[in-house]
Order: C-alpha cells, then structure tokens, then sequence
C-alpha cells in the first residue's frame, strides 16, 4: 500500500532587522520595569517590617512598662510578634517576590500606565514570544513599530506611586532609626527590655515612684498560721511618693482580688515614707500586688506556715550527794520542782528544725542568757544546709530557790514561737522530819521506875539521819536516849500499839518530886547550807511521884468510873420501870374491861366500842416508853465501852509504871474490862435492836431481857464496889504504913538530939 508524505509547511520568513531591533528595546523596557518593580517590593516590604517591628518593640515596651506582667504573659507576646512578623515577611515579601513577573503581564502594566500604546506592546510581545507560524510577518512588523514608536515616550518610574514609598520608607527607616537611636541613648531601657522581653528576666522597670515592700524574699514572705500579718511598703522619698498605696490581695488557690487602702505609717524617715497594713488572722496563702503612683509590685506572695512551737521538755535532775546522787526525770510541767542542790539538764524539743534559739532567765524583769544556738553555729546548720537543730538544752548549776526560764524559737523559714515558752524551775527545799507521836499509856505523872512507850509515824521527804528521845529533868541534866528503830537512810518508820518505842526512866535515877519534860527530836541527813533539818515532836510534861501517890491518883480516876457506871445503869433502870409500868397499867385495865362486861346485859356493841376507845392510847404509850429504853440501851453502849477502855488503860498505866499485879490485872481486867467489853458490844446493842423491833404485845419479853442486861450490870458494878473497899483497905494500911514512918523518923531525931545532947555536957 503507498504510504501518503505529507509536505512539511514552509518556514516563516525571518522578521527585518529593525523588527528585531524593535524587539530587543521593547523587552529592555520591560525588564527595567521589571526591576524597578522587585526593588519597589523590597522597599516597601522592609519599610513595613521595619514599621511592624517597632510597633511590636514599642508597644511590648509600654504594656510591660505599665503592666509589668508574669513571664507567661511575656512569652505570649513575643510569640505572638514572632508569629504576626513572620506572617508580614510571608506575606509582604516573600508572597510577592514569588509572584511571577512575566513580559505579558509587565506589557498589559506599561499599557495601563500609557494609553498611546493601544495594545501594540502586549500584541507584539505575545506574537513575538509565541508561534509565529500562523502570523503574518508584515502585520507584526508593523505592531512592532508601532509599540517601539510610543517606547520612547515612556517614563518606568510613572509607573510607581514615588511619594508613597518613598513616605513608607522613611517611616519604616525612621522606625528602625528609633530603635537604635534609644538603644544608644538610653541603653539601659533596651538592655532591660532585652532581658524581661527575651530573656524572660523578672528586674522591674525604674519608676518615677520606688516601693520596696518589707519581709519579702525572693517575692515570697512565711508568715505563721492564724497570726496578723503586718505589710510594710518603704516608699523612696527621694524620689515622687505617692499620695495612696493600694493593696490587693487574692487568695493563692484562686478567688477575687480584694483592694484596701495602706495607711500612712509616721513621717519621712532616712529617705523613706512608710505605708502599712494589717492583715488580720491570715491561715491561707495570699497574692500580693501593691500599686502606689506609677510603681506597681507584683508576684508577691505570702506563704502560710506553722510558726515552731515546744515539742517536748525533757528535764534530768541529778540528785546532791547526800540523797544518794543519780539522775531522776522530773515529769514536764509549767513548774519544775527539783529537790535543792540538784544539777539541773533541761532540753527543749521544738516541732520544726531551727535557724536559732536562745533560753534566758528571767528575774525582776532582767533577762540574763542561759543558752544560745545561732545559725552557722556548732550544732546548728547554716540556713544554706536546708535543715536545722530542733533542741536546745541548758545545765543550770546547783538549783537554789526560784528561777523562771523563757525559751525562744525561730525556725529554718524566719518565724517564732508565737507562745512564750516558759518554765519556772523550783527548788523544793529538804523539809525538817515530821513526828506525828503520842505516849500510850501515860498521863500526867510517872514513878522513878517507868517506862514510857511512844506510838506514832517519824518520817522525812527523803530520808532520816537520826532521832533521839530527850528527857529533860526540871533544874537538872538532859539526857537524849537514840531511837533505835530510826536508821538512816529510811524515810518512814512507824511505832504501832504491838510495837512502841519504850523510854527507860529507871536509868536516870529520878526521885519523886522531880519534873520531866520528854519529846522526841529527828533529823535528816542534809549536807546544804544551813547542815540538817530537825524536827521536833510535842513536849510532855510529866510529874515524878511515888508508887503510892501514883495509885491513889488511879484510884480516883476508877472511884469517878465507877460513879460514872453507876449513872449509865440509873438510866438504863429508869427507862426499864417506866416501860414496865406501861405494862403493869395495861393488865389493871383489862381486868376492869373484863368486870365491866360480865356486869353488862349484853350491849355487845358498847363494850366493843370500850375496846377500841383504850387501843390507841395504849399504842401510844408503848412506842414512846420502847423508844426511851432503846435509845437509853444505845448510850448506856457507848458510855460502857468507854469505861472499858479507861481500865484498860488505868491497867496499862500501872504496868507502865511496873506496878501492875496479878491480883490487880485479874480485879481490872478480868472482872471489870472484859465483862463490860462485853456487855457494850453485845447485850446492851442487843438489847436496843430487840426494842425497836418489837410490838406492843412483847413488852413482857423485852422487859425480861431489860432486866438481864441490868443484872449484868449490876453484877460488874459491885466488882467495882468490891474493888473500892479493897482500895480503902490499901489506904488504911498505906496510913499505917505512914505513922510508922513517922515514928521511925521522930526516934532517928530524938536519938540524934540526944546524942548532941551528950556530946556537949561538960
């Protein structure tokens, strides 16, 4: 098959010299447009970054100037300057240099600007940039001229608006200009600038008005829980001091602010002006800004803490030699008490650790220091360290009388105690021995021969040297005999009723007539000024009499029981015969009742009526007379046993004086004490108790049993009858005994003046 050759179309004829040089001043045009066009975008695109720049420059300078706001507001203005700089440098530059500036569209701008060209120049550099085959060469030749005839009347730089860019950059040059023009006149202002805008620096701008507030560091001030906090604001007074301060405060977990106006503290002082203002009762943390003129302070801070306080008192005390020395813990208390002489150790435990402490001694109001831990010192570390002590002890030497002792703290965040800490420190002085001692079985007179026992406690608050019994004879020696059971050492010895401490009068070879004084003298082992304490019990005056005066003493005391015996059962009789006679009176008149009714002629009802009419008052009388013989029983108890317990002692007292015989111990104690013991702690109680619980109709049986207990009354009582006549027996013989010795003694004289008689006859 024959394959078709299509002919290839003929080559368009080349353009004429002056075409082609008409070209080549037509695209010259063009690129000087072109250039002119980029420079004016640089221009213009810097004059308003410049512009830009120091808008942002300026305006972070005012608003912190005037705000001076926290780092994160700071890093959110750069950022944001970062961003809208960027985006200008984006948009105004780099967007529009990216922009393509072809020979088409700078062609359509010269023919926008220059009307004479009437689309010859875009006509002619289409058809000369693009496929020329389809174009007739004369036609575009003669566009050509066309457009290269009006080129020559055209000015590039019409194209541009001059006095707006040339207004744009100079503002954008001054702009840049004012930045560093204050950088070299003021460039503490840039620096500061640099530093809190870029280098998130926190050092405040310099301020027509300086306050400076007063316990802050590092913008933060501790203050103790619960406490009111004072703020104080120094205002510079050489500078402008502002005529209101104003405080606000937020609490740090969030919440409103709150505005209170400081007031003024005094007049100008060393260059400065005082604000202040109590906080009351602050227990949370707090923000802090204080505005004053043109000064503002901010990201103050108060830190709520507990202030130290006493944790523990530890007190050791160790002891004189003469208690027996060694340590004893005394129990925490505002009041210390430590025997006298002690070595005292106090140790003070605080709840937090401790920058420093001091414990002083306070008397009549001077204070003199004791003890004292400061910071850096041994024991104590710096603040630097981060921790602290939280004891301070202080030794006090041999403790003397009363001292008061106040401990100070101040802890690691600058804080004290808010209680005063004080202690008083007492030295309880060694108090003298105390006797608590009585004779038993003494009264006011002794014979030659007896023996005096002592019963009582002897003690001491710690402990006994020594103690003696002193007789002391009227006009005669003393004579100090130890009581031996006292050892020393022991705090506490007592002498009961089993075991008395016995005092032997037959050594001292006393004759009747004489006085004695006896007491009892104790004394510790204190070895302290003042050397050991005595104590002393009552005295007793004693007389010293014969045997015989002693029992005729005794025999009165018994004559005066006796009668007073007698008595108690007088009584007791009595209120028997009036209970029995109530019921001698009642049998009289049942025996009339019975007469009067076997008289009757049957009136049942008036003899009834009899009846009734005498059972009241006979009910009466029995609980009257029943109550008098119980409460007679009752005392006639108690007078009983006392006069059982006067013989008893009337016996011990002849034993005492060893005069005690069998005959006499067996008449007092046999027949007399121990039957009347008896009789008060059994019948009579019994006999009281039988009483009150009986009715009308056991009158009878209560009488009987009235009439037994008085019978053993009665049987004692004529012991003591007996006893009396046997005393007075002893009294005849004792006068007896008596006239004899009169006798002997007037002989021996007669015999003697006889002999002198002799002797002197010539």
């Amino acid at each position: 098959m024959p394959v078709e050759i299509t002919p290839a179309p003929p080559a368009p004829a080349p353009l004429s010299t002056t075409a082609i040089a008409g070209l080549a001043r037509i695209r010259s045009l063009i690129e000087v447009v072109r250039r002119q066009t980029r420079a004016w975008v640089w221009i213009e695109s810097l004059a308003l970054i410049g512009l830009a720049g120091a808008a942002v420059f300026f305006g972070t300078m005012a608003f912190d100037w005037a705000v001076e706001p926290p780092v994160w507001v700071r890093i959110l203005l750069v950022v944001l300057a970062l961003v809208g700089l960027v985006a200008m440098v984006w948009g105004k530059l780099w967007g529009r240099l990216a922009v393509s500036m072809g020979d088409a569209t700078l062609a359509a701008l010269l023919e926008r600007g220059h009307p004479g060209f009437r689309d010859s120049l875009s006509t002619a550099v289409e058809l000369s940039t693009g496929p020329v085959g389809d174009v007739d060469r004369r036609l575009l030749e003669r566009t050509i001229d066309e457009a290269v005839a009006v080129v020559g009347e055209v000015e590039p730089a019409r194209l541009f608006r001059r006095r707006r860019l040339v207004a744009t950059a100079l503002a954008g040059g001054m702009a840049v200009a004012s930045i560093a023009g204050l950088a070299c006149l003021r460039p503490a202002v840039a620096d500061l600038w640099t530093r809190r805008m870029l280098l998130l620096d926190d050092t405040p701008w310099p301020r027509r008005t300086g306050l400076e507030a007063e316990g802050f560091s590092a913008g933060i001030r501790k203050v103790a829980r619960g406490t009111d906090v004072d703020l104080r604001v120094g205002a510079d007074a050489t500078r402008e001091i502002p005529e209101v301060v104003d405080l606000r405060t937020r609490a740090s977990r969030g919440g409103l602010w709150r505005t209170e106006r400081m007031g003024v503290r005094g007049g100008v002082a060393d260059g400065v002006q005082a604000f202040g203002h109590l906080i009351k009762g602050v227990n949370e943390d707090l923000d802090v800004e204080i505005r004053g003129g043109d000064a503002r302070l901010r990201g103050l801070r108060l830190v709520v803490v507990d202030a130290p306080a006493l944790e523990s008192l530890e007190c050791l005390a160790v002891l004189p030699g003469y208690l027996g020395g060694g340590t004893r813990a005394v129990s925490a208390s505002r009041v210390l008490q430590v025997p006298r002489g002690s070595t005292v150790t106090l140790r003070f435990h605080a709840t937090k650790p401790l920058r420093s402490a001091t414990v002083v001694t306070v008397d009549d109001g001077v204070e003199t220091r004791l003890a004292e831990v400061a910071e850096g010192a041994a024991g104590l570390p710096s603040q630097e360290s981060g921790s602290g002590t939280r004891e301070i002890a202080v030794e006090l030497g041999p403790v003397d009388g009363e001292r008061t002792l106040v401990a100070r703290f101040t802890d690691t965040d600058g804080l004290d105690n808010r209680e005063p800490i004080s202690v008083v420190l007492s030295a309880v002085p060694d108090e003298a021995p105390q006797i608590a001692m009585r004779m038993r079985g003494i009264s006011t007179a002794v014979t030659p021969q007896a023996r005096i026992p002592l019963v009582g406690l002897v003690s001491d608050d710690h402990s006994l040297a020594e103690a003696l019994a002193t007789v002391a004879v009227k006009d005669g020696a003393t004579v100090n005999v130890p009581v031996t059971r006292v050892k020393p050492g022991v705090p506490l010895v007592e002498f009961t009723d089993d075991r008395p401490e016995m005092i032997e009068l037959e050594p001292l070879a006393l004759t009747p007539g004489a006085s004695l004084s006896v007491q009892v003298v104790a004394r510790d082992g204190c070895t302290l000024d003042g050397g050991p304490n005595e104590g002393r019990s009552d005295a007793w005056s004693l007389d010293v009499v014969t045997p015989e005066a002693l029992m005729a003493m005794l025999e009165a005391r018994e004559i005066l029981l006796r009668r007073r015996f007698e008595s108690v059962v007088s009584d007791l009789s009595l209120a028997r015969e009036r209970l029995a006679a109530g019921l001698g009176a009642t049998g009289a008149g049942e025996g009339r009742a019975g007469g009067e009714a076997g008289e009757g002629n049957g009136s049942g009802g008036g003899s009834e009526d009899g009846g009734n009419g005498s059972a009241a008052p006979e009910a009466d009388g029995w609980a009257l007379e029943s109550g008098r013989l119980a409460e007679s029983a009752s005392r006639a108890a108690g007078e009983t046993g006392e006069i059982a317990r006067d013989f008893l002692a009337i016996r011990g007292e002849l034993d005492n004086n060893r005069m005690l015989t069998e005959e006499l111990e067996g008449r007092l104690v046999g027949q007399i004490a121990t039957p009347l013991s008896a009789i008060a702690a059994g019948d009579l109680p019994g006999l009281a108790t039988a009483v009150r619980s009986a009715a009308a109709s056991d009158r009878e049986a209560i009488v009987a049993r009235a009439d037994q207990v008085l019978a053993r009354m009665r049987a004692v009582l004529d012991k003591m009858m007996e006893l009396e006549s046997y005393n007075e027996v002893i009294e005849l013989l004792r006068g007896v005994i008596r006239t004899q010795e009169e006798i002997r003694s007037e002989t021996l004289r007669r015999q003697r003046q006889r002999a002198k008689e002799a002797l002197e006859r010539p």
